[in-house]
This record gives C-alpha cells, structure tokens and sequence, in this order.
C-alpha cells in the first residue's frame, strides 16, 4: 500500500467500491433546480418557518413573530416597558402630597399596559388575533421592495 497518495492502489482494499454507484439519478428538473441536482427537492414545499425563505412561521397571536430579528423586538419592547415604568415612577415622585384618584387610576392604566407589553415579550399573544383562530401565514400582506430587515423571510 503507498503512502504517497497514488490512485493505482486496488479500490477494493481502500473500500472505496462502495461508494461508486454509475445509477445515481438525481431530482427531476423543475424551475427551482434546472439542471435537477441534489439535494433532492420534493414537489411539497417546507413548512412555513421551518427553513430560511419558507415564509412566516404560524405564529397565532405571538407578537415576536411579527419581527424577523429578535434583538430588535427585545429591544422595542424593553424601551416601551422601561418607558411606562419611568412615567409611573415620575407620577408617584411629584405626587409628594399624596396620590389622589385621577393620579392612581393613571398609575393602574399604566400598570396594566406595562404588564401588557411585558407579557407580549415572555410571548403572551394578543387576544384578538388567538380568538379568530390565530394568524396564518397565508394572512400575512407581503412586503414590497427589498423584503425587510436582515432577518427577513
């Protein structure tokens, strides 16, 4: 046996017979792969969301999927959050003399906006959207121009 790198050594004892096959046939042709070569493609396509360029994933009411990058939607919601906390904050800071009705109803709307919002980020959906059966893929009105940001589908 050579060390040399030689392709005069016999291919059954390198094993290497087993993988020459002369019957390898790939795909049929089709718009998507002219030349029919592999990976083979089915005539079904991929599940929305299961692959780059298969579309939105069915994301029922979760608001995260209407973002195609995840920093930037932790980062909206976590400004928005932040910001309603801040507003709370101020409101209990220059009510010195104490707080009264108008002043707690405002802190209680407040509240239940920020607990909205942080519950869209642990991927609370909206109710509206999960009551009408969920957001389908096929509902989503497509993009014009470039498609989006760099996560985009």
């Amino acid at each position: 046996m050579s060390l040399s790198g030689s392709t005069s050594e016999d291919k059954s004892r390198v094993n290497d017979i087993g993988l020459m096959n002369n019957d390898v046939q790939g795909p049929e042709p089709t718009a998507e792969n002219p030349a029919g070569v592999f990976p083979e493609v089915g005539s079904q396509p991929a599940a929305p969301g299961s692959m780059p360029g298969s579309g939105a994933p069915d994301h029922h009411g979760d608001i995260r999927g209407v973002f195609g990058n995840p920093q930037v939607f932790n980062d909206t919601f976590g400004h928005l959050s932040s910001a309603f906390t801040d507003a709370i904050n101020k409101i209990k800071d220059e009510s010195g003399s104490g707080i009264g009705s108008v002043g707690k109803i405002l802190i209680h709307k407040l509240e239940t906006m920020r607990d909205e919002v942080d519950g869209w980020r642990m991927g609370k959906g909206l109710p509206e959207v999960e009551q009408a059966g969920g957001e389908r893929n096929e509902d989503v009105d497509r993009a014009e121009g470039d498609g989006g940001g760099l996560y985009a589908d």
